[in-house]
Order: structure tokens, then sequence, then C-alpha cells
């Protein structure tokens, strides 16, 4: 097996996440505590000590296949730990021990068992991947799935949220606004992913957030571009909640982009922007032709230009100081998830 990894990175693994090793050992990770890893002994250091029920495990783990040299090093973990438990200083009770290995022949099998050792083989690559998947699970914001809506700009919710705002069903403002209804839902959907709508019993509402962000327009007609008050407000609400819904992360996650790749080149071009940024929010297999890279990367730095994350000008971002604190602030709250994810 070619492998480059150290056994170090596997032990992190198993002692941070005891379900993996429960799924490699076969018994119930409720029931598995750590006692110590790397626990000096009077012949080495033990890597994994755990207590099962009423059983302690004695582990060790290698990051490549069986070798004779194992079993006495296990042996004389073993020896080690009875001494500790004559000496009362380790729980009185029965002692497992288990190697865990990337292969072994089959004669191997027959060594162990005859030193009551469990050989067990384990695969690397299913143990680090593993423990992403685990870890995305208890992380949220790593599920967020972007996609756009076909919404150019968050301008043209406007006209849409004033008519919503007087009562007016998803036909009604499609006739007025002389546009399809699909493009009305999209513009829903939008507004709903920014907090400013909700649905009820198949109805759209302006939620409190909505109207606060209507009553921000301070122009003396609808038109279809954002005020500075609202602006404000918007870019508060998306700074704020970076979590929120996949709008408010992509935004940031386009302006993380700029922000990133600006440390080796300055002002960022469109392109380049474009393909770390489909990267970045996992769409590679999603946005997989180019007009669709386009449309998404046109969308979402439309998006973060109008809230003045950003600013663009022939084709390049430039950071503005509000994005600058945006992805400051977004960095300290993924941090905090992620801290929160590991409890």
């Amino acid at each position: 097996m070619a492998i480059s990894i150290s056994e170090r990175v596997i032990e992190d693994i198993l002692s941070a996440d005891r379900s993996i090793l429960a799924e490699l050992l076969s018994v119930d990770h409720n029931n598995l505590s750590l006692i110590a890893r790397q626990k000096t002994l009077e012949s080495g250091k033990l890597d994994l000590l755990y207590l099962y029920e009423n059983e302690l495990l004695l582990i060790e783990l290698k990051a490549v296949g069986f070798y004779d040299g194992i079993i006495d090093q296990v042996k004389g973990y073993y020896s080690d730990l009875e001494h500790l438990q004559q000496q009362h200083k380790l729980i009185d009770t029965n002692i497992k021990k288990i190697i865990l290995v990337t292969d072994h022949k089959s004669e191997d099998i027959h060594k162990c068992q005859q030193e009551a050792i469990d050989l067990i083989v384990y695969r690397p690559e299913h143990v680090l991947a593993k423990y992403y998947e685990n870890f995305r699970e208890l992380s949220s914001f790593l599920k967020i799935r972007s996609g756009d809506y076909g919404v150019v700009r968050l301008g043209l919710l406007k006209p849409t949220l004033q008519l919503l705002s007087g009562g007016k069903s998803i036909q009604k403002i499609s006739q007025e606004e002389h546009k399809s209804e699909k493009t009305i839902k999209n513009r829903v959907s939008v507004a709903k992913l920014l907090g400013l709508v909700s649905k009820y019993k198949g109805e759209y509402f302006l939620t409190d957030f909505g109207n606060t962000f209507l009553e921000a327009d301070n122009s003396a007609t609808v038109d279809d571009r954002l005020s500075n008050a609202q602006i404000e407000v918007l870019s508060g609400f998306v700074k704020d909640n970076p979590f929120y819904s996949s709008i408010t992360y992509t935004i940031l996650t386009f302006i993380e982009t700029v922000f990133v790749l600006a440390k080796s080149m300055y002002p960022v071009p469109m392109k380049v922007a474009q393909d770390y940024f489909v990267t970045s929010v996992g769409k590679n297999q999603t946005w997989r032709t180019e007009k669709a890279r386009e449309t998404a990367t046109y969308i979402f730095s439309n998006y973060a230009c109008e809230l003045l994350f950003l600013s663009k000008l022939n084709n390049h971002f430039y950071l503005a100081p509000k994005g600058i604190q945006a992805i400051l602030l977004l960095q300290l709250n993924r941090s905090i998830k992620l801290i929160e994810s590991q409890r």
C-alpha cells in the first residue's frame, strides 16, 4: 500500500472520535472511554488505552502492515499494565490486547491468536474520510449548498417586495411587473433566504426585517436600486448572519474568494475569482458548463458589490472596508462553530 501518513494523525482521529474506533473494534461507542494515549510504561509508550464496559483495551496502532516485532511490544505493555494493577495504580480488570495494522498475512492471525491478541486491519483512507464526514455532520455550515435563482441584482427584489407588502399574490405581482411567475417566485425565494420574507400556508408575507428593509427606502419612487439605508440594513444582516442561508454564506464566500486571492494578485481578475469561487462552494459538479460558472459568479459578485463589500472595475475586484470587516467576522464565527462542533 502506498501511504504517506503518520500514525499520530490516525491516533488523533481515534482519540477525538470514538465512533470511528468503535466501528473498527465492532463495539458500541457509547461504552468506550479513553483512559490514556501515549501512556508511558516501562517498556515504552502505549498508543491507546480504553475502557470498554468492564474491560481495558490495550491498543497498539500501526500505519503499516503487521510485523512480528509488534507482538513483543504488546506483550511488554501488557506486562507493564498488569504491574500497575498489582500496585493499585490501574483499575483491576481484564486487559484485552489489540493490534491495528493496515495489512497482514493469513499466518499473522494465528501468531496473534497464540498470544491472545486481536489483530485488526483498517484502511487509513477510510478513517480519514470518516472523520471528515462525522465532522461535517456536526458543522452545519459545511453542509450549506450554494445555488443561484437567476436574480442578477438584489435591487430587483424591491418592487416585488413592495407589491407583496400590499397583500398581492405571486400571480398578481407577475401581472403588474410584466414578469413570469417563475421570475417572481425566484425573487421571493431569494428574499426568503435573506430573511425578508416568510411563508405560511402557501402564502408569502414580509417579515419584520422585510418591513424594516422597505422602510429604509428613502426614495420617492419604487425602483430597482437599493438606497444607502437599505444597503446598510441588508449588508448588516448578511455580515451578522453568515450561516443563515445558502445566499448569505455564498455572498460571503465570494468576498472571501477575493480576500484570499488578493494575497497573490490585486486587484483580482474575474476569471481567476470565478474558478476559485466555484471550487470553494463545492459546485464543480453542479456548475459544470462555463456559462453556469460565469452566471453564478456574475450573480454573487453583483450581490457583494451592491452591498458595498466589494468594488468592480474593468472586470477586476477590489476589497472595500465593509468587505474586509465581513470576512474577519466570518472567520471568527466559523472558528466558533468549529470549536462548538468538537465538544
